[in-house]
């Protein structure tokens, strides 16, 4: 929803020019069952609408794509009346707001008439960003990749599913089995959670960003954040690793520990990468501000 509001308010003026030129293009109000039909087919994105008198009374039953309603004909609407201004031409567009019913973001049209009369038209706004292809909703090949990029997506939850069990599994032999290996398993148990927990996260992004909110402009930084959290979560496992390495090289044969070492450089690298990352895009950010 944030990354959308940052779309609208980037192109509001053209998709109020868009919206207010799709409506002016029917210039009648008496809409009878024919009229509302063809309208809702010439706006795809057009979801409910109905006409109020100047004092907010509708007058006609909420005409939607497939039906309508008539129970809510005669219901007092002056709360609208009272919280909007229409320009010279009588003309309003409200801001975004999430649909109490749907739960999708919708923005609402009203025009008044010289009679007085007021028609309001509810519309779908990421069917109105995806008319006006501000984002990418109906191509091939972006149902492919959200198809591709959902299936991916959810093995990697399964597979974080798997390790965070795994993960339970052996913090449970660590109880169970108290001795020698206890503290391996204990570490064994950490490794797989915290992995579980970095790959969980990598998936979620994946899904939010490529199959629920495709094709919506990101959140400025939100690719560093991302791969911050994923690079953390590895170092933290890795860096457990390497201390398990170190115990047991020390208590088997301390010829090997170049291994370690090696482990534990592998380990400072990451840090050190991660921090040039976050140090460039800081400044990154800063320069846009």
């Amino acid at each position: 929803m944030k990354q959308m509001m940052q779309i609208y308010r980037t192109n509001r003026e053209a998709v109020e020019g868009f919206l207010l030129t799709t409506i002016s293009d029917n210039p009648q109000h008496d809409f009878d069952d024919l009229q509302v039909r063809k309208f809702f087919k010439r706006l795809p994105c057009l979801t409910d609408m109905y006409l109020m008198d100047e004092k907010g009374e509708q007058i006609t039953p909420t005409w939607r794509r497939n039906d309508h309603d008539v129970s809510l004909k005669g219901s007092d609407r002056s709360y609208f009346i009272n919280r909007i201004q229409f320009d010279d031409k009588g003309n309003y567009i409200s801001s975004p707001y999430i649909c109490a019913n749907s739960g999708q973001p919708k923005v609402s049209v009203a025009r008044k008439y010289t009679d007085g009369k007021i028609a309001v038209f509810d519309l779908d706004l990421v069917a109105v960003l995806g008319k006006m292809h501000l984002i990418d909703t109906n191509r091939l090949i972006s149902k492919l990749s959200v198809s591709v990029y959902a299936l991916l997506g959810g093995g990697l939850v399964l597979l974080a599913l798997f390790l965070g069990i795994y993960g339970l599994i052996g913090f449970v032999k660590a109880i169970m089995y108290y001795g020698d290996e206890t503290l391996h398993y204990v570490f064994k148990s950490i490794i797989g959670i915290t992995l579980a927990i970095a790959i969980y996260d990598l998936a979620k992004t994946i899904l939010e960003q490529e199959v629920f909110y495709r094709s919506l402009t990101l959140e400025e930084g939100s690719e560093y954040k991302t791969l911050t959290k994923f690079l953390t979560s590895i170092i933290i496992a890795l860096s457990i690793e390497s201390l398990m390495v170190v115990f047991k090289v020390a208590i088997d044969d301390i010829r090997n520990m170049n291994y370690a070492f090696y482990l534990i450089s592998g380990v400072g690298i990451l840090i050190i990468s991660m921090a040039i990352l976050n140090f460039v895009s800081r400044k990154k950010h800063e320069g846009h501000e």
